[in-house]
Parts: structure tokens; sequence; C-alpha cells
């Protein structure tokens, strides 16, 4: 027998279980009785974010227990129902991995009972961030759901598209962390540079882009938390579903997931499979050379070991087939570049809970991934001057970068609502890269005695090869303590990151701050300081650091400058204010400096991508978001952003192929500079039939000078989509898409259900592009209209 004072604990310790399945997400449990203290059987408890969408249902046994599993970390609102009681409301919090309890009281119909139900719509929270449920995941307009995560996260307000799911936020690019059931992941994942994550995979997202908790390090601009499904406790032991797609350009996609369980062990898995003519956003409206195919498979295991113990052990993994898109005049010459991309990732984690206010968890975990440029045709030294297919120049790589890293935290719960948590982190990254190019083309040769032009007619063609192997390492601690005292909230970090690659090193000291101040009057004011050590991307990173590539340049025989991670100071500062039961609205300044700021640079028009940085940046803007929850079935929202971003010469890393542009010290626009981005979406949902209709507004970015390839057939078409703004600087054309959606799902048999959904992408067939003759990105168009269709089937 337990004695009835230790009841809670015991409660707490018991319902562990998934609590520690993910570090981002936790687990509530509780009891539900009457007035007279009697438990509640057979109660139906709703806990649910009207913000977000999400949506978890759990009904008490026979002693009025529930539990609610897998949580995102989030504000939530809980209504409890029961035959012959009145029904309650509250609002409860999940911020941490540690269980939490909640007791629930109701009184007999009949009785005198003032309820007050107060929907918060507003988190006291000093960080700037938004949550995204599954629900929104599910019915995001693509024509190919299983790569749609990008598009995803484009509701968020300052994100601004770029080609091929690249985007930029806050001025920067790449410098984004995901977070998947508390395991880092830094790699760029879109398409060009590996496999996108699978949305299907994931239960809930959040997207934290200021006040970043000290726990967070590598490339922590911005943090996009991902809790992935779980088969603990599912209804009847097993469920599943499958879906089926297809839309313009021969494009077609198969998937399904499947998961099952009950307290003590729980399975998910999930797979997709895609193929398209249109893989990519292709280098002119043409669409040329631009067929690929791709697959992705994702699994979780749970284990409960006891009323204090957890595992969880995750698999997953991906490859892409695809050609590489062409100029018009490649595609004359007959030029089949290919890329394939491929990744593994596996990562154990174990929980131990020492109380119900004290945890401990750890994990290890391994990334592989392999990127590959094949040629139309291999070339040896010596080759001859014949017209070639890769013209006017040649490229072939071949690079491997794993991750392998071991984390452990340590969390206390102190007081009513008072989080600490410190833990240790490290990561090492082994790269190897294999590069080689050579210029096919001896009209491109301005000096033969330039070791960037080798060809040479009388001594035949000749090869650039860089071959290495470096490991960076970062070694990281933390401590984190969120506070509350009233109405003010106070989250203080700090952070230490020692980073090493071949003779470079670097660490600093990271203070975190954010302050917050809630108002009886829904508003919340809150402001955040973030110190930042940014990582430089790891893919290419060995080229971009030798002095091979220094010396194929225009500053051949001077001593390369280090390519340093961004030191980087963050500001944001902002007012959430809720509008009654309607909805809520956020408003927010923010602002950026940093040394050694970070970017990419293509090579040519390969897709092969360098980490390159600049001397300094300055970055700053304002976003809005307008959120108005459901209402007779109809929702919205609507997210604004106004980007300024500026480096300062000179840069360095890449391959500097070319004399730069910017005298060292002259401030520069870059491409992530946007004066607005607007996207605004209307949902309406009733007994089952869901129709969304989404509009995106792009001003656009900063672009390169038409005047240089007037005439060229390669470049020429986009001129018309370039222009001068009032400041004198060329960007790309403003542009508005509308994207339509209509779904329909009907209940069958056996509690079956199925779906079927149609989006019209681009319903204008608005022409446009993404960039033009950008350093950085190149020039790639945006899609046009298309007409998407799926099925899906769940059982």
């Amino acid at each position: 027998m337990v004695p009835s004072g230790s009841r809670p604990l015991v409660l707490a310790l018991l319902a562990a279980g998934s609590a520690f399945a993910a570090a981002t997400s936790g687990q509530m449990s509780g009891r539900v009785s009457d007035d007279r203290g009697r438990p509640v059987a057979g109660a139906t408890l709703v806990l649910s974010n009207p913000v977000s969408g999400y949506r978890q249902q759990a009904k008490t046994d026979a002693q009025g227990t529930f539990t609610f599993r897998n949580v995102p970390f989030n504000a939530y609102h809980l209504d409890t129902r029961a035959p012959g009681l009145v029904a309650t409301h509250q609002d409860v919090d999940v911020h941490s991995q540690l269980p939490l309890q909640v007791a629930v009281g109701l009184k007999p119909e009949g009785a005198v009972v003032v309820v007050e139900e107060n929907l918060r719509l507003v988190e006291d929270h000093p960080s700037t961030h938004l949550s995204i449920d599954k629900t929104t995941i599910e019915r995001a307009p693509a024509p190919v759901q299983s790569r749609a995560m990008e598009s995803i996260l484009l509701t968020t307000p300052g994100f601004i598209a770029d080609e091929n799911g690249r985007f930029h936020f806050r001025g920067s690019h790449g410098q984004m962390t995901y977070v998947v059931d508390g395991i880092p992941v830094s790699d760029q994942v879109h398409a060009t540079f590996s496999n996108s994550m699978d949305p299907s995979q994931v239960e809930s997202m959040e997207v934290i882009t200021g006040g970043i908790s000290a726990e967070y390090g590598g490339k922590p601009v911005v943090v996009v938390n991902l809790t992935t499904k779980s088969g603990l406790g599912t209804p009847g032991g097993f469920e599943g579903e499958a879906t089926f797609g297809a839309s313009r350009f021969r494009t077609s996609e198969a998937g399904f997931s499947a998961r099952g369980g009950k307290d003590a062990f729980g399975w998910f898995v999930s797979g997709a499979a895609s193929e398209s003519d249109r893989f990519l956003d292709p280098v002119n409206f043409e669409n040329l050379h631009n067929h690929g195919k791709t697959g992705r498979a994702f699994s979780r295991f749970d284990w409960i070991l006891g009323s204090q113990d957890t595992l969880r052990f995750s698999l997953s993994g991906g490859r892409t087939d695809r050609e590489v898109a062409n100029l018009v005049s490649q595609q004359a010459q007959g030029q089949d570049q290919r890329a394939t991309t491929s990744d593994f990732n596996a990562s154990l984690a174990w929980a131990h809970l020492f109380s119900a206010a004290q945890s401990l968890d750890a994990s290890v975990f391994y990334r592989a991934s392999r990127a590959e440029l094949k040629p139309s045709e291999d070339l040896a030294d010596g080759f001859s001057a014949a017209p070639r297919p890769d013209s006017p120049y040649w490229a072939k790589q071949d690079r491997t970068l794993d991750n392998l890293g071991v984390q452990v935290a340590f969390t206390q719960r102190w007081g009513k609502e008072n989080l600490l948590k410190a833990g240790v982190q490290h990561i090492a990254f082994p790269i190897h890269e294999d590069f080689r190019f050579a210029v096919t083309d001896d009209a491109a040769v301005a000096d033969p005695s330039d070791p960037l032009y080798p060809y040479t007619p009388a001594g035949g063609g000749r090869i650039f090869r860089f071959d290495a192997r470096i490991r960076p390492t970062l070694t990281s601690a933390f401590i984190q303590n969120d506070i509350h005292l009233g109405s003010f909230f106070l989250a203080l970090g700090l952070r230490h990151d020692a980073y090493k690659v071949e003779d470079l090193s670097d660490n600093l000291f990271q203070p975190r701050v954010g302050l917050s101040y809630h108002f009886e009057t829904g508003t919340v004011l809150r402001a955040s300081y973030d110190r930042l050590l940014v990582l430089r991307e790891n893919e290419n990173l060995a080229l971009s650091l030798s002095q091979e590539a220094w010396d194929l340049g225009p500053n051949a025989g001077t001593p390369r400058q280090p390519l340093r991670p961004e030191r980087q100071h963050s500001y944001s500062y902002g007012v959430e204010q809720q509008l009654g039961r309607a909805g809520r609205v956020m408003v927010e300044y923010w602002e950026k400096r940093s040394r050694n700021a970070g970017d990419n640079a293509q090579f040519l028009n390969t897709g092969v991508l360098f980490p390159v940085g600049a001397d300094r940046g300055l970055f700053r803007g304002m976003n809005v978001r307008l959120d108005l929850v459901p209402v007779n079935g109809w929702s919205a929202y609507l997210s604004l952003g106004r980007t300024r971003a500026i480096f300062q010469a000179p840069l360095v890393g890449g391959l500097q192929l070319e004399a730069p542009e910017a005298a060292p010290g002259e401030r520069f626009l870059i491409d992530h500079d946007q004066k607005l981005s607007a996207q605004a979406g209307v949902t309406y949902e009733h007994q089952g039939f869901t129709a969304q209709v989404i509009g995106r507004y792009d001003s656009g970015l900063v672009a390169g000078d038409p005047t240089e390839v007037a005439g060229n057939p390669d470049y020429d078409f986009g001129s018309r989509y370039v222009r001068l703004d009032s400041e004198g600087t060329w960007r790309i054309q403003p542009r508005t898409t509308w994207n339509l959606s209509v779904g329909q799902e009907w209940t069958l048999a056996d509690h079956h259900r199925l779906a079927v959904g149609l989006d019209l992408l681009n319903a204008t067939d608005e022409k446009g592009l993404y960039n033009f003759l950008s350093t950085f990105g190149g020039t790639h168009v945006i899609p046009p209209r298309t007409l998407a269709a799926r099925v899906k089937w769940k059982f």
C-alpha cells in the first residue's frame, strides 16, 4: 500500500515514461476527482494550443488517472468533461522533460460554480518563437509532401524564400540548427547538399529566432526543435497511413507511416519516395536537364525501463539522385552532370529520473553524409581542346561529412515554475573532400601562365586536384536558468564553446539573457541579448581553408586569411498582445552585429557551394506575426518581415576565382536583403472538409547587374525580371504568388479514414526569379503553375 501523501511522487515516477523519450517534449499526467475526492473514471480531457493547432485527447481510467505523452514544449489549454459534472478549463505549461503533475477537480451539476475560461494565447517566455503543429504540417501545399519542410518554415515571419528549399532569416543563410528529439543536426539538409527531412515524421516543431537558450550551439542563429512521432500509448496498439501523390512535370510520390505500442514500448516508422522532371528550381524557364528522384526512411523506438529510466533509439537515412540543371548553352553542348547525395543517422538516448524534480539525460549520435558531383565525362591531364560537353568548365567532386557526438545534461525544477539545466557536449566532424576542376574552353584562357586557367593549347589541359581530410571539433558546456518572478520571466544562460580545426582554434563565453513582463491586459514585453559563436558550414570547408584554393585566384602567392567562426551580438525587442479570444499579434525589432560574418558562395553552375566569410556584418529588421484562432471553422495568420543585410569587405574562403568587387573596408548589400516579405493564410475546416488560401509577396532580393550579360542567351532572359530600386540597387522584381488547397476526409468502417486533396500552386502562373547573377546563389526561377493531387488512407 502506498501512503496517500506519497501518491503524487509515485505517479510522477511511473509517468516518467516518454517524458524523457525526447528532450524537446514532455509528459503531463494527473488525476481527476469529484468534490468528495473520489476518482472520476471515463472523464475526457483535451490538451490543446489554439494558435499552433496542437490537440491531444485522453480518458481517465478506473482510478481517475490520465496521461498525455510526447507533448512538445509549449503553453496549453486543458479542458476536462465528465457526465453529470461541471466542465473545467485551465492553462498549463510544458517546458521541460520533467514529468508534470496536474490535479483536476470537478463539481456536480447544479452546484454553484463560477467557471472562468481564460483562454491564454500569449506566452511570457522571453524567446521569440513560433510553434507549428502536425495539422498545419500535413496540409502545407507542395508538389511533393515529403519535401515540404522548407516551405513550412517559410510561414515564420522574416524567413525569405530562395531557390531549392534554401531561405534567409534575419539576414543570415545556412546558420540554422535542427534539434531532432534533442539531437542537434547543423549540416545543411536541403536538396542541394543532402536529403530534406520528411515532415511526416514530425509531431510538432518550434522555430526559435531570438532569445536562444544556452543549450544550443553550433549554428544557433535559428533553432528548429522537432518533436518526432512516438508509438507509446498508441490507441488500439497500432495505426498507420499510406499516401500517394502526383503533380505536373511527371512528379509522383508514395509514402507510408505506422506506429504501435503500449505504455512500456512504442515504435514509429515512416518512409517516402518521389520522382520529378522538375526536381530542383532550374536556372531558366526552359527547365533543362532537371530530373531527380529521392527516398527517405525514419524510425524511432521508445522503451520504458521501469519508473526511473527510459531509452530512445532512432535510425534514419535517405538518398537523392538528380541531374544538374543546364543553361541553354550547356544543353546545346550535351552537358550531362549528375549529383548524388546520401545520409545515415543513428542516435541512442537514455534518461534517468532521480525524483519528480531532477533528471539526467545522455545521448550519443552519429550522422554520415556523402555528396558526389559527376561530370559528363572523365578527363585526364593533357586532354584536347576539342568541344566538350562540360564547357567552359569541368568539375568533379566526392565529399563525405560525418557527425560524431555525445552530450549529457542535468535538469532541476526548483520552486513552482523555475528550471535549471546544465550540460556538456562534444562533437567531431570528420570531413573528406576530393574536388577537381579544369577549364575546357581555350577562349576562357586569359593568361596561360595563370594557374586559374590551366588549359594551354600546346601542352593540353591540366586538372586542378584537391584531396584533403580534416576533423573539426566542438566542445561545449552550458548552464541555463529560467526564473519566474511574479509577472517577470528572466532567462539567464551562459555557454562556452571551444572550436578547433587544423591549426585554427577559437573559444568564446556566450551570455544569453532574456527578460519579459506579462501585463494583466494580455500584453507581454520581451527583450533578449544573445552572444553567439556560429560555426562555418562544414560542407566543402577543407577547400575553403586551403592555401591551394587561395592560390587559384587573384591573390595567389599571398597567405590566405583564416576562415574563422562568426562572432555575433544579437538583440531582440518585442511586444505581444492578445486580441481577446480572437488571436494574438507580435511585433519585433531585431539587430545583429558580427565579425567574420558567414555565407556560402556557389562554384559556377554546379550547385557546389563553399563557405565564405566577410570581415563584418550588420543586419537589422522588423517582424510582425498575427494569428487568428479558429472560430466557426475559420482561422488565419499573417507574417511580415523586413531585412537589411550588409557585409563589409574583404571576403575570405571559398574559391575566389575573380578579383573582388569591393575593396577592404567597403560596405555593400548582400542578396539576403529584402525590404518586405509577407505571407498570409486563411483556412476553413468543417466536418472533414478543408479549404486554404495562402498568398506570398516578396519585394525582391539584391541582384546582379543585368547589363553585364546583355545578349547572353544563358542569362539575358532574366533581365526583364530585375529592376533598379530608389537607392540605385539592382533587385529582383517584386512577385506575388497564390496557393489554393481543398481537401476532404471521410470516416470508413473499422475507424479507417480516406482523405483526398488538391493543391493549385502559383495559381496565377506568375513568372519570376529567386535570384539573378548572385555571387552566393547564382540565377534560379520560381515554379510555374502546378496542380498537385494526393490520396491518403489512414488505418
